[in-house]
Parts: structure tokens; C-alpha cells; sequence
């Protein structure tokens, strides 16, 4: 199978899975519906995932690689630019998936999306230059601010709060912009 193929066929694959995740529990979400949802056999489904859990870990995974590929795409802590930057990018990227966030933290399949949005974060802030140098206070106040970030996309994402994402993600540069190491 052609890549753009097998890209087309895990693209019909993810949507109808979206389908059924707005309509039914992941545990309720059988290979065989799914696949008479995407317009595809049984079998092509098995090519590229072993079941729905393991479709579900992978889309989390995809989510996961392309907010590491963002923030180091901007290399937040060389200039309160890059910070601004980064935010307005995962401000862009959370917008545009807004509706799979939703249903992956309300799956609760394989545990909190953003609890491991946090610990990615964190441990990317804690292994850069920037917080290797500084004190045990400098350390924890950077995990605070992951940690109450992550909070407030969390409130976002789940409530009607009257702010667009970039309107709060502004608000958050502004409260992060003293973490500028240069």
C-alpha cells in the first residue's frame, strides 16, 4: 500500500473512531462497527491496529509527539519570544483538535490526556540548559506554572469559559514571561 493510501485509510479510520467516541464509551466501540463506519474491511483495520484501545493509545501518542515537536520547535526558554511563540502555536494546534481532546480526556481509557500533557511538559522544561543551572525554588516555580497551565487549558477545554484559547494563552505568556533565561 502507497503511503498516501495508507494515510487516507488511517485518516477514515480516525474519524469514524471520532464518530463513535461522541457517540459510545471506547469499551462500547467495536473493530467490526468501526470499520463499516470508515467504509473498510475488518481486516485493513488489523494492518495498522491491533484494536480500538490500541488505536486510541495511538492517536494520544500522534497528540503527544506533535506538542514535543512544538515546543521544541520553539525552544521556549532562549527568548520570551520563542515563549509567546510556542504558545500561540499550541494555542493553534489545541483549537484545531479541540474536539479529540474532549473526547480523549472523557475515554479516561488509558488515564488523564492532560496529566501526560504535564509530565511531558515538565520533564522537557526540567531537562533544558535553562533549569539545570538555577536553584531547587527556580525548579519547582517552573513546575507550578506547567502544572497551572495545564489547569487552565483543562478549565478551557471543558468549560464555557468567555475567552477564546489564544485570549488565555496570552494571559498565561504574560504570567510567564519572568521564566525568560537570557
Amino acid at each position: 500500500m502507497t503511503d498516501r493510501r495508507k494515510l487516507k485509510t488511517q485518516k477514515a479510520i480516525h474519524q469514524a473512531f471520532i464518530e463513535l467516541l461522541k457517540e459510545k464509551p471506547l469499551n462500547k466501540i467495536t473493530v467490526a462497527e468501526l470499520s463499516e463506519r470508515a467504509d473498510l474491511g475488518r481486516g485493513t483495520f488489523y494492518l495498522h491496529y491491533k484494536d480500538t484501545y490500541d488505536l486510541y493509545e495511538q492517536l494520544e501518542e500522534e497528540l503527544y509527539a506533535e506538542l514535543v515537536e512544538l515546543f521544541e520547535q520553539y525552544t521556549p526558554y532562549v527568548t520570551a519570544e520563542n515563549l509567546r511563540s510556542l504558545m500561540e502555536a499550541v494555542a493553534t494546534y489545541i483549537e484545531g483538535k479541540k474536539e479529540l481532546f474532549l473526547l480523549l480526556m472523557q475515554s479516561n481509557a488509558n488515564g488523564n490526556v492532560l496529566y501526560k500533557i504535564k509530565e511531558i511538559f515538565k520533564e522537557k522544561v526540567l531537562q533544558d540548559e535553562c533549569y539545570q543551572q538555577v536553584s531547587t525554588y527556580d525548579q519547582i516555580e517552573a513546575l507550578f506554572i506547567v502544572s497551572g497551565m495545564i489547569g487552565v487549558l483543562e478549565e478551557w477545554l471543558t468549560s464555557e469559559l468567555e475567552l477564546s484559547l489564544k485570549q488565555v494563552f496570552e494571559l498565561l505568556h504574560r504570567l510567564l514571561v519572568k521564566f525568560d533565561c537570557s
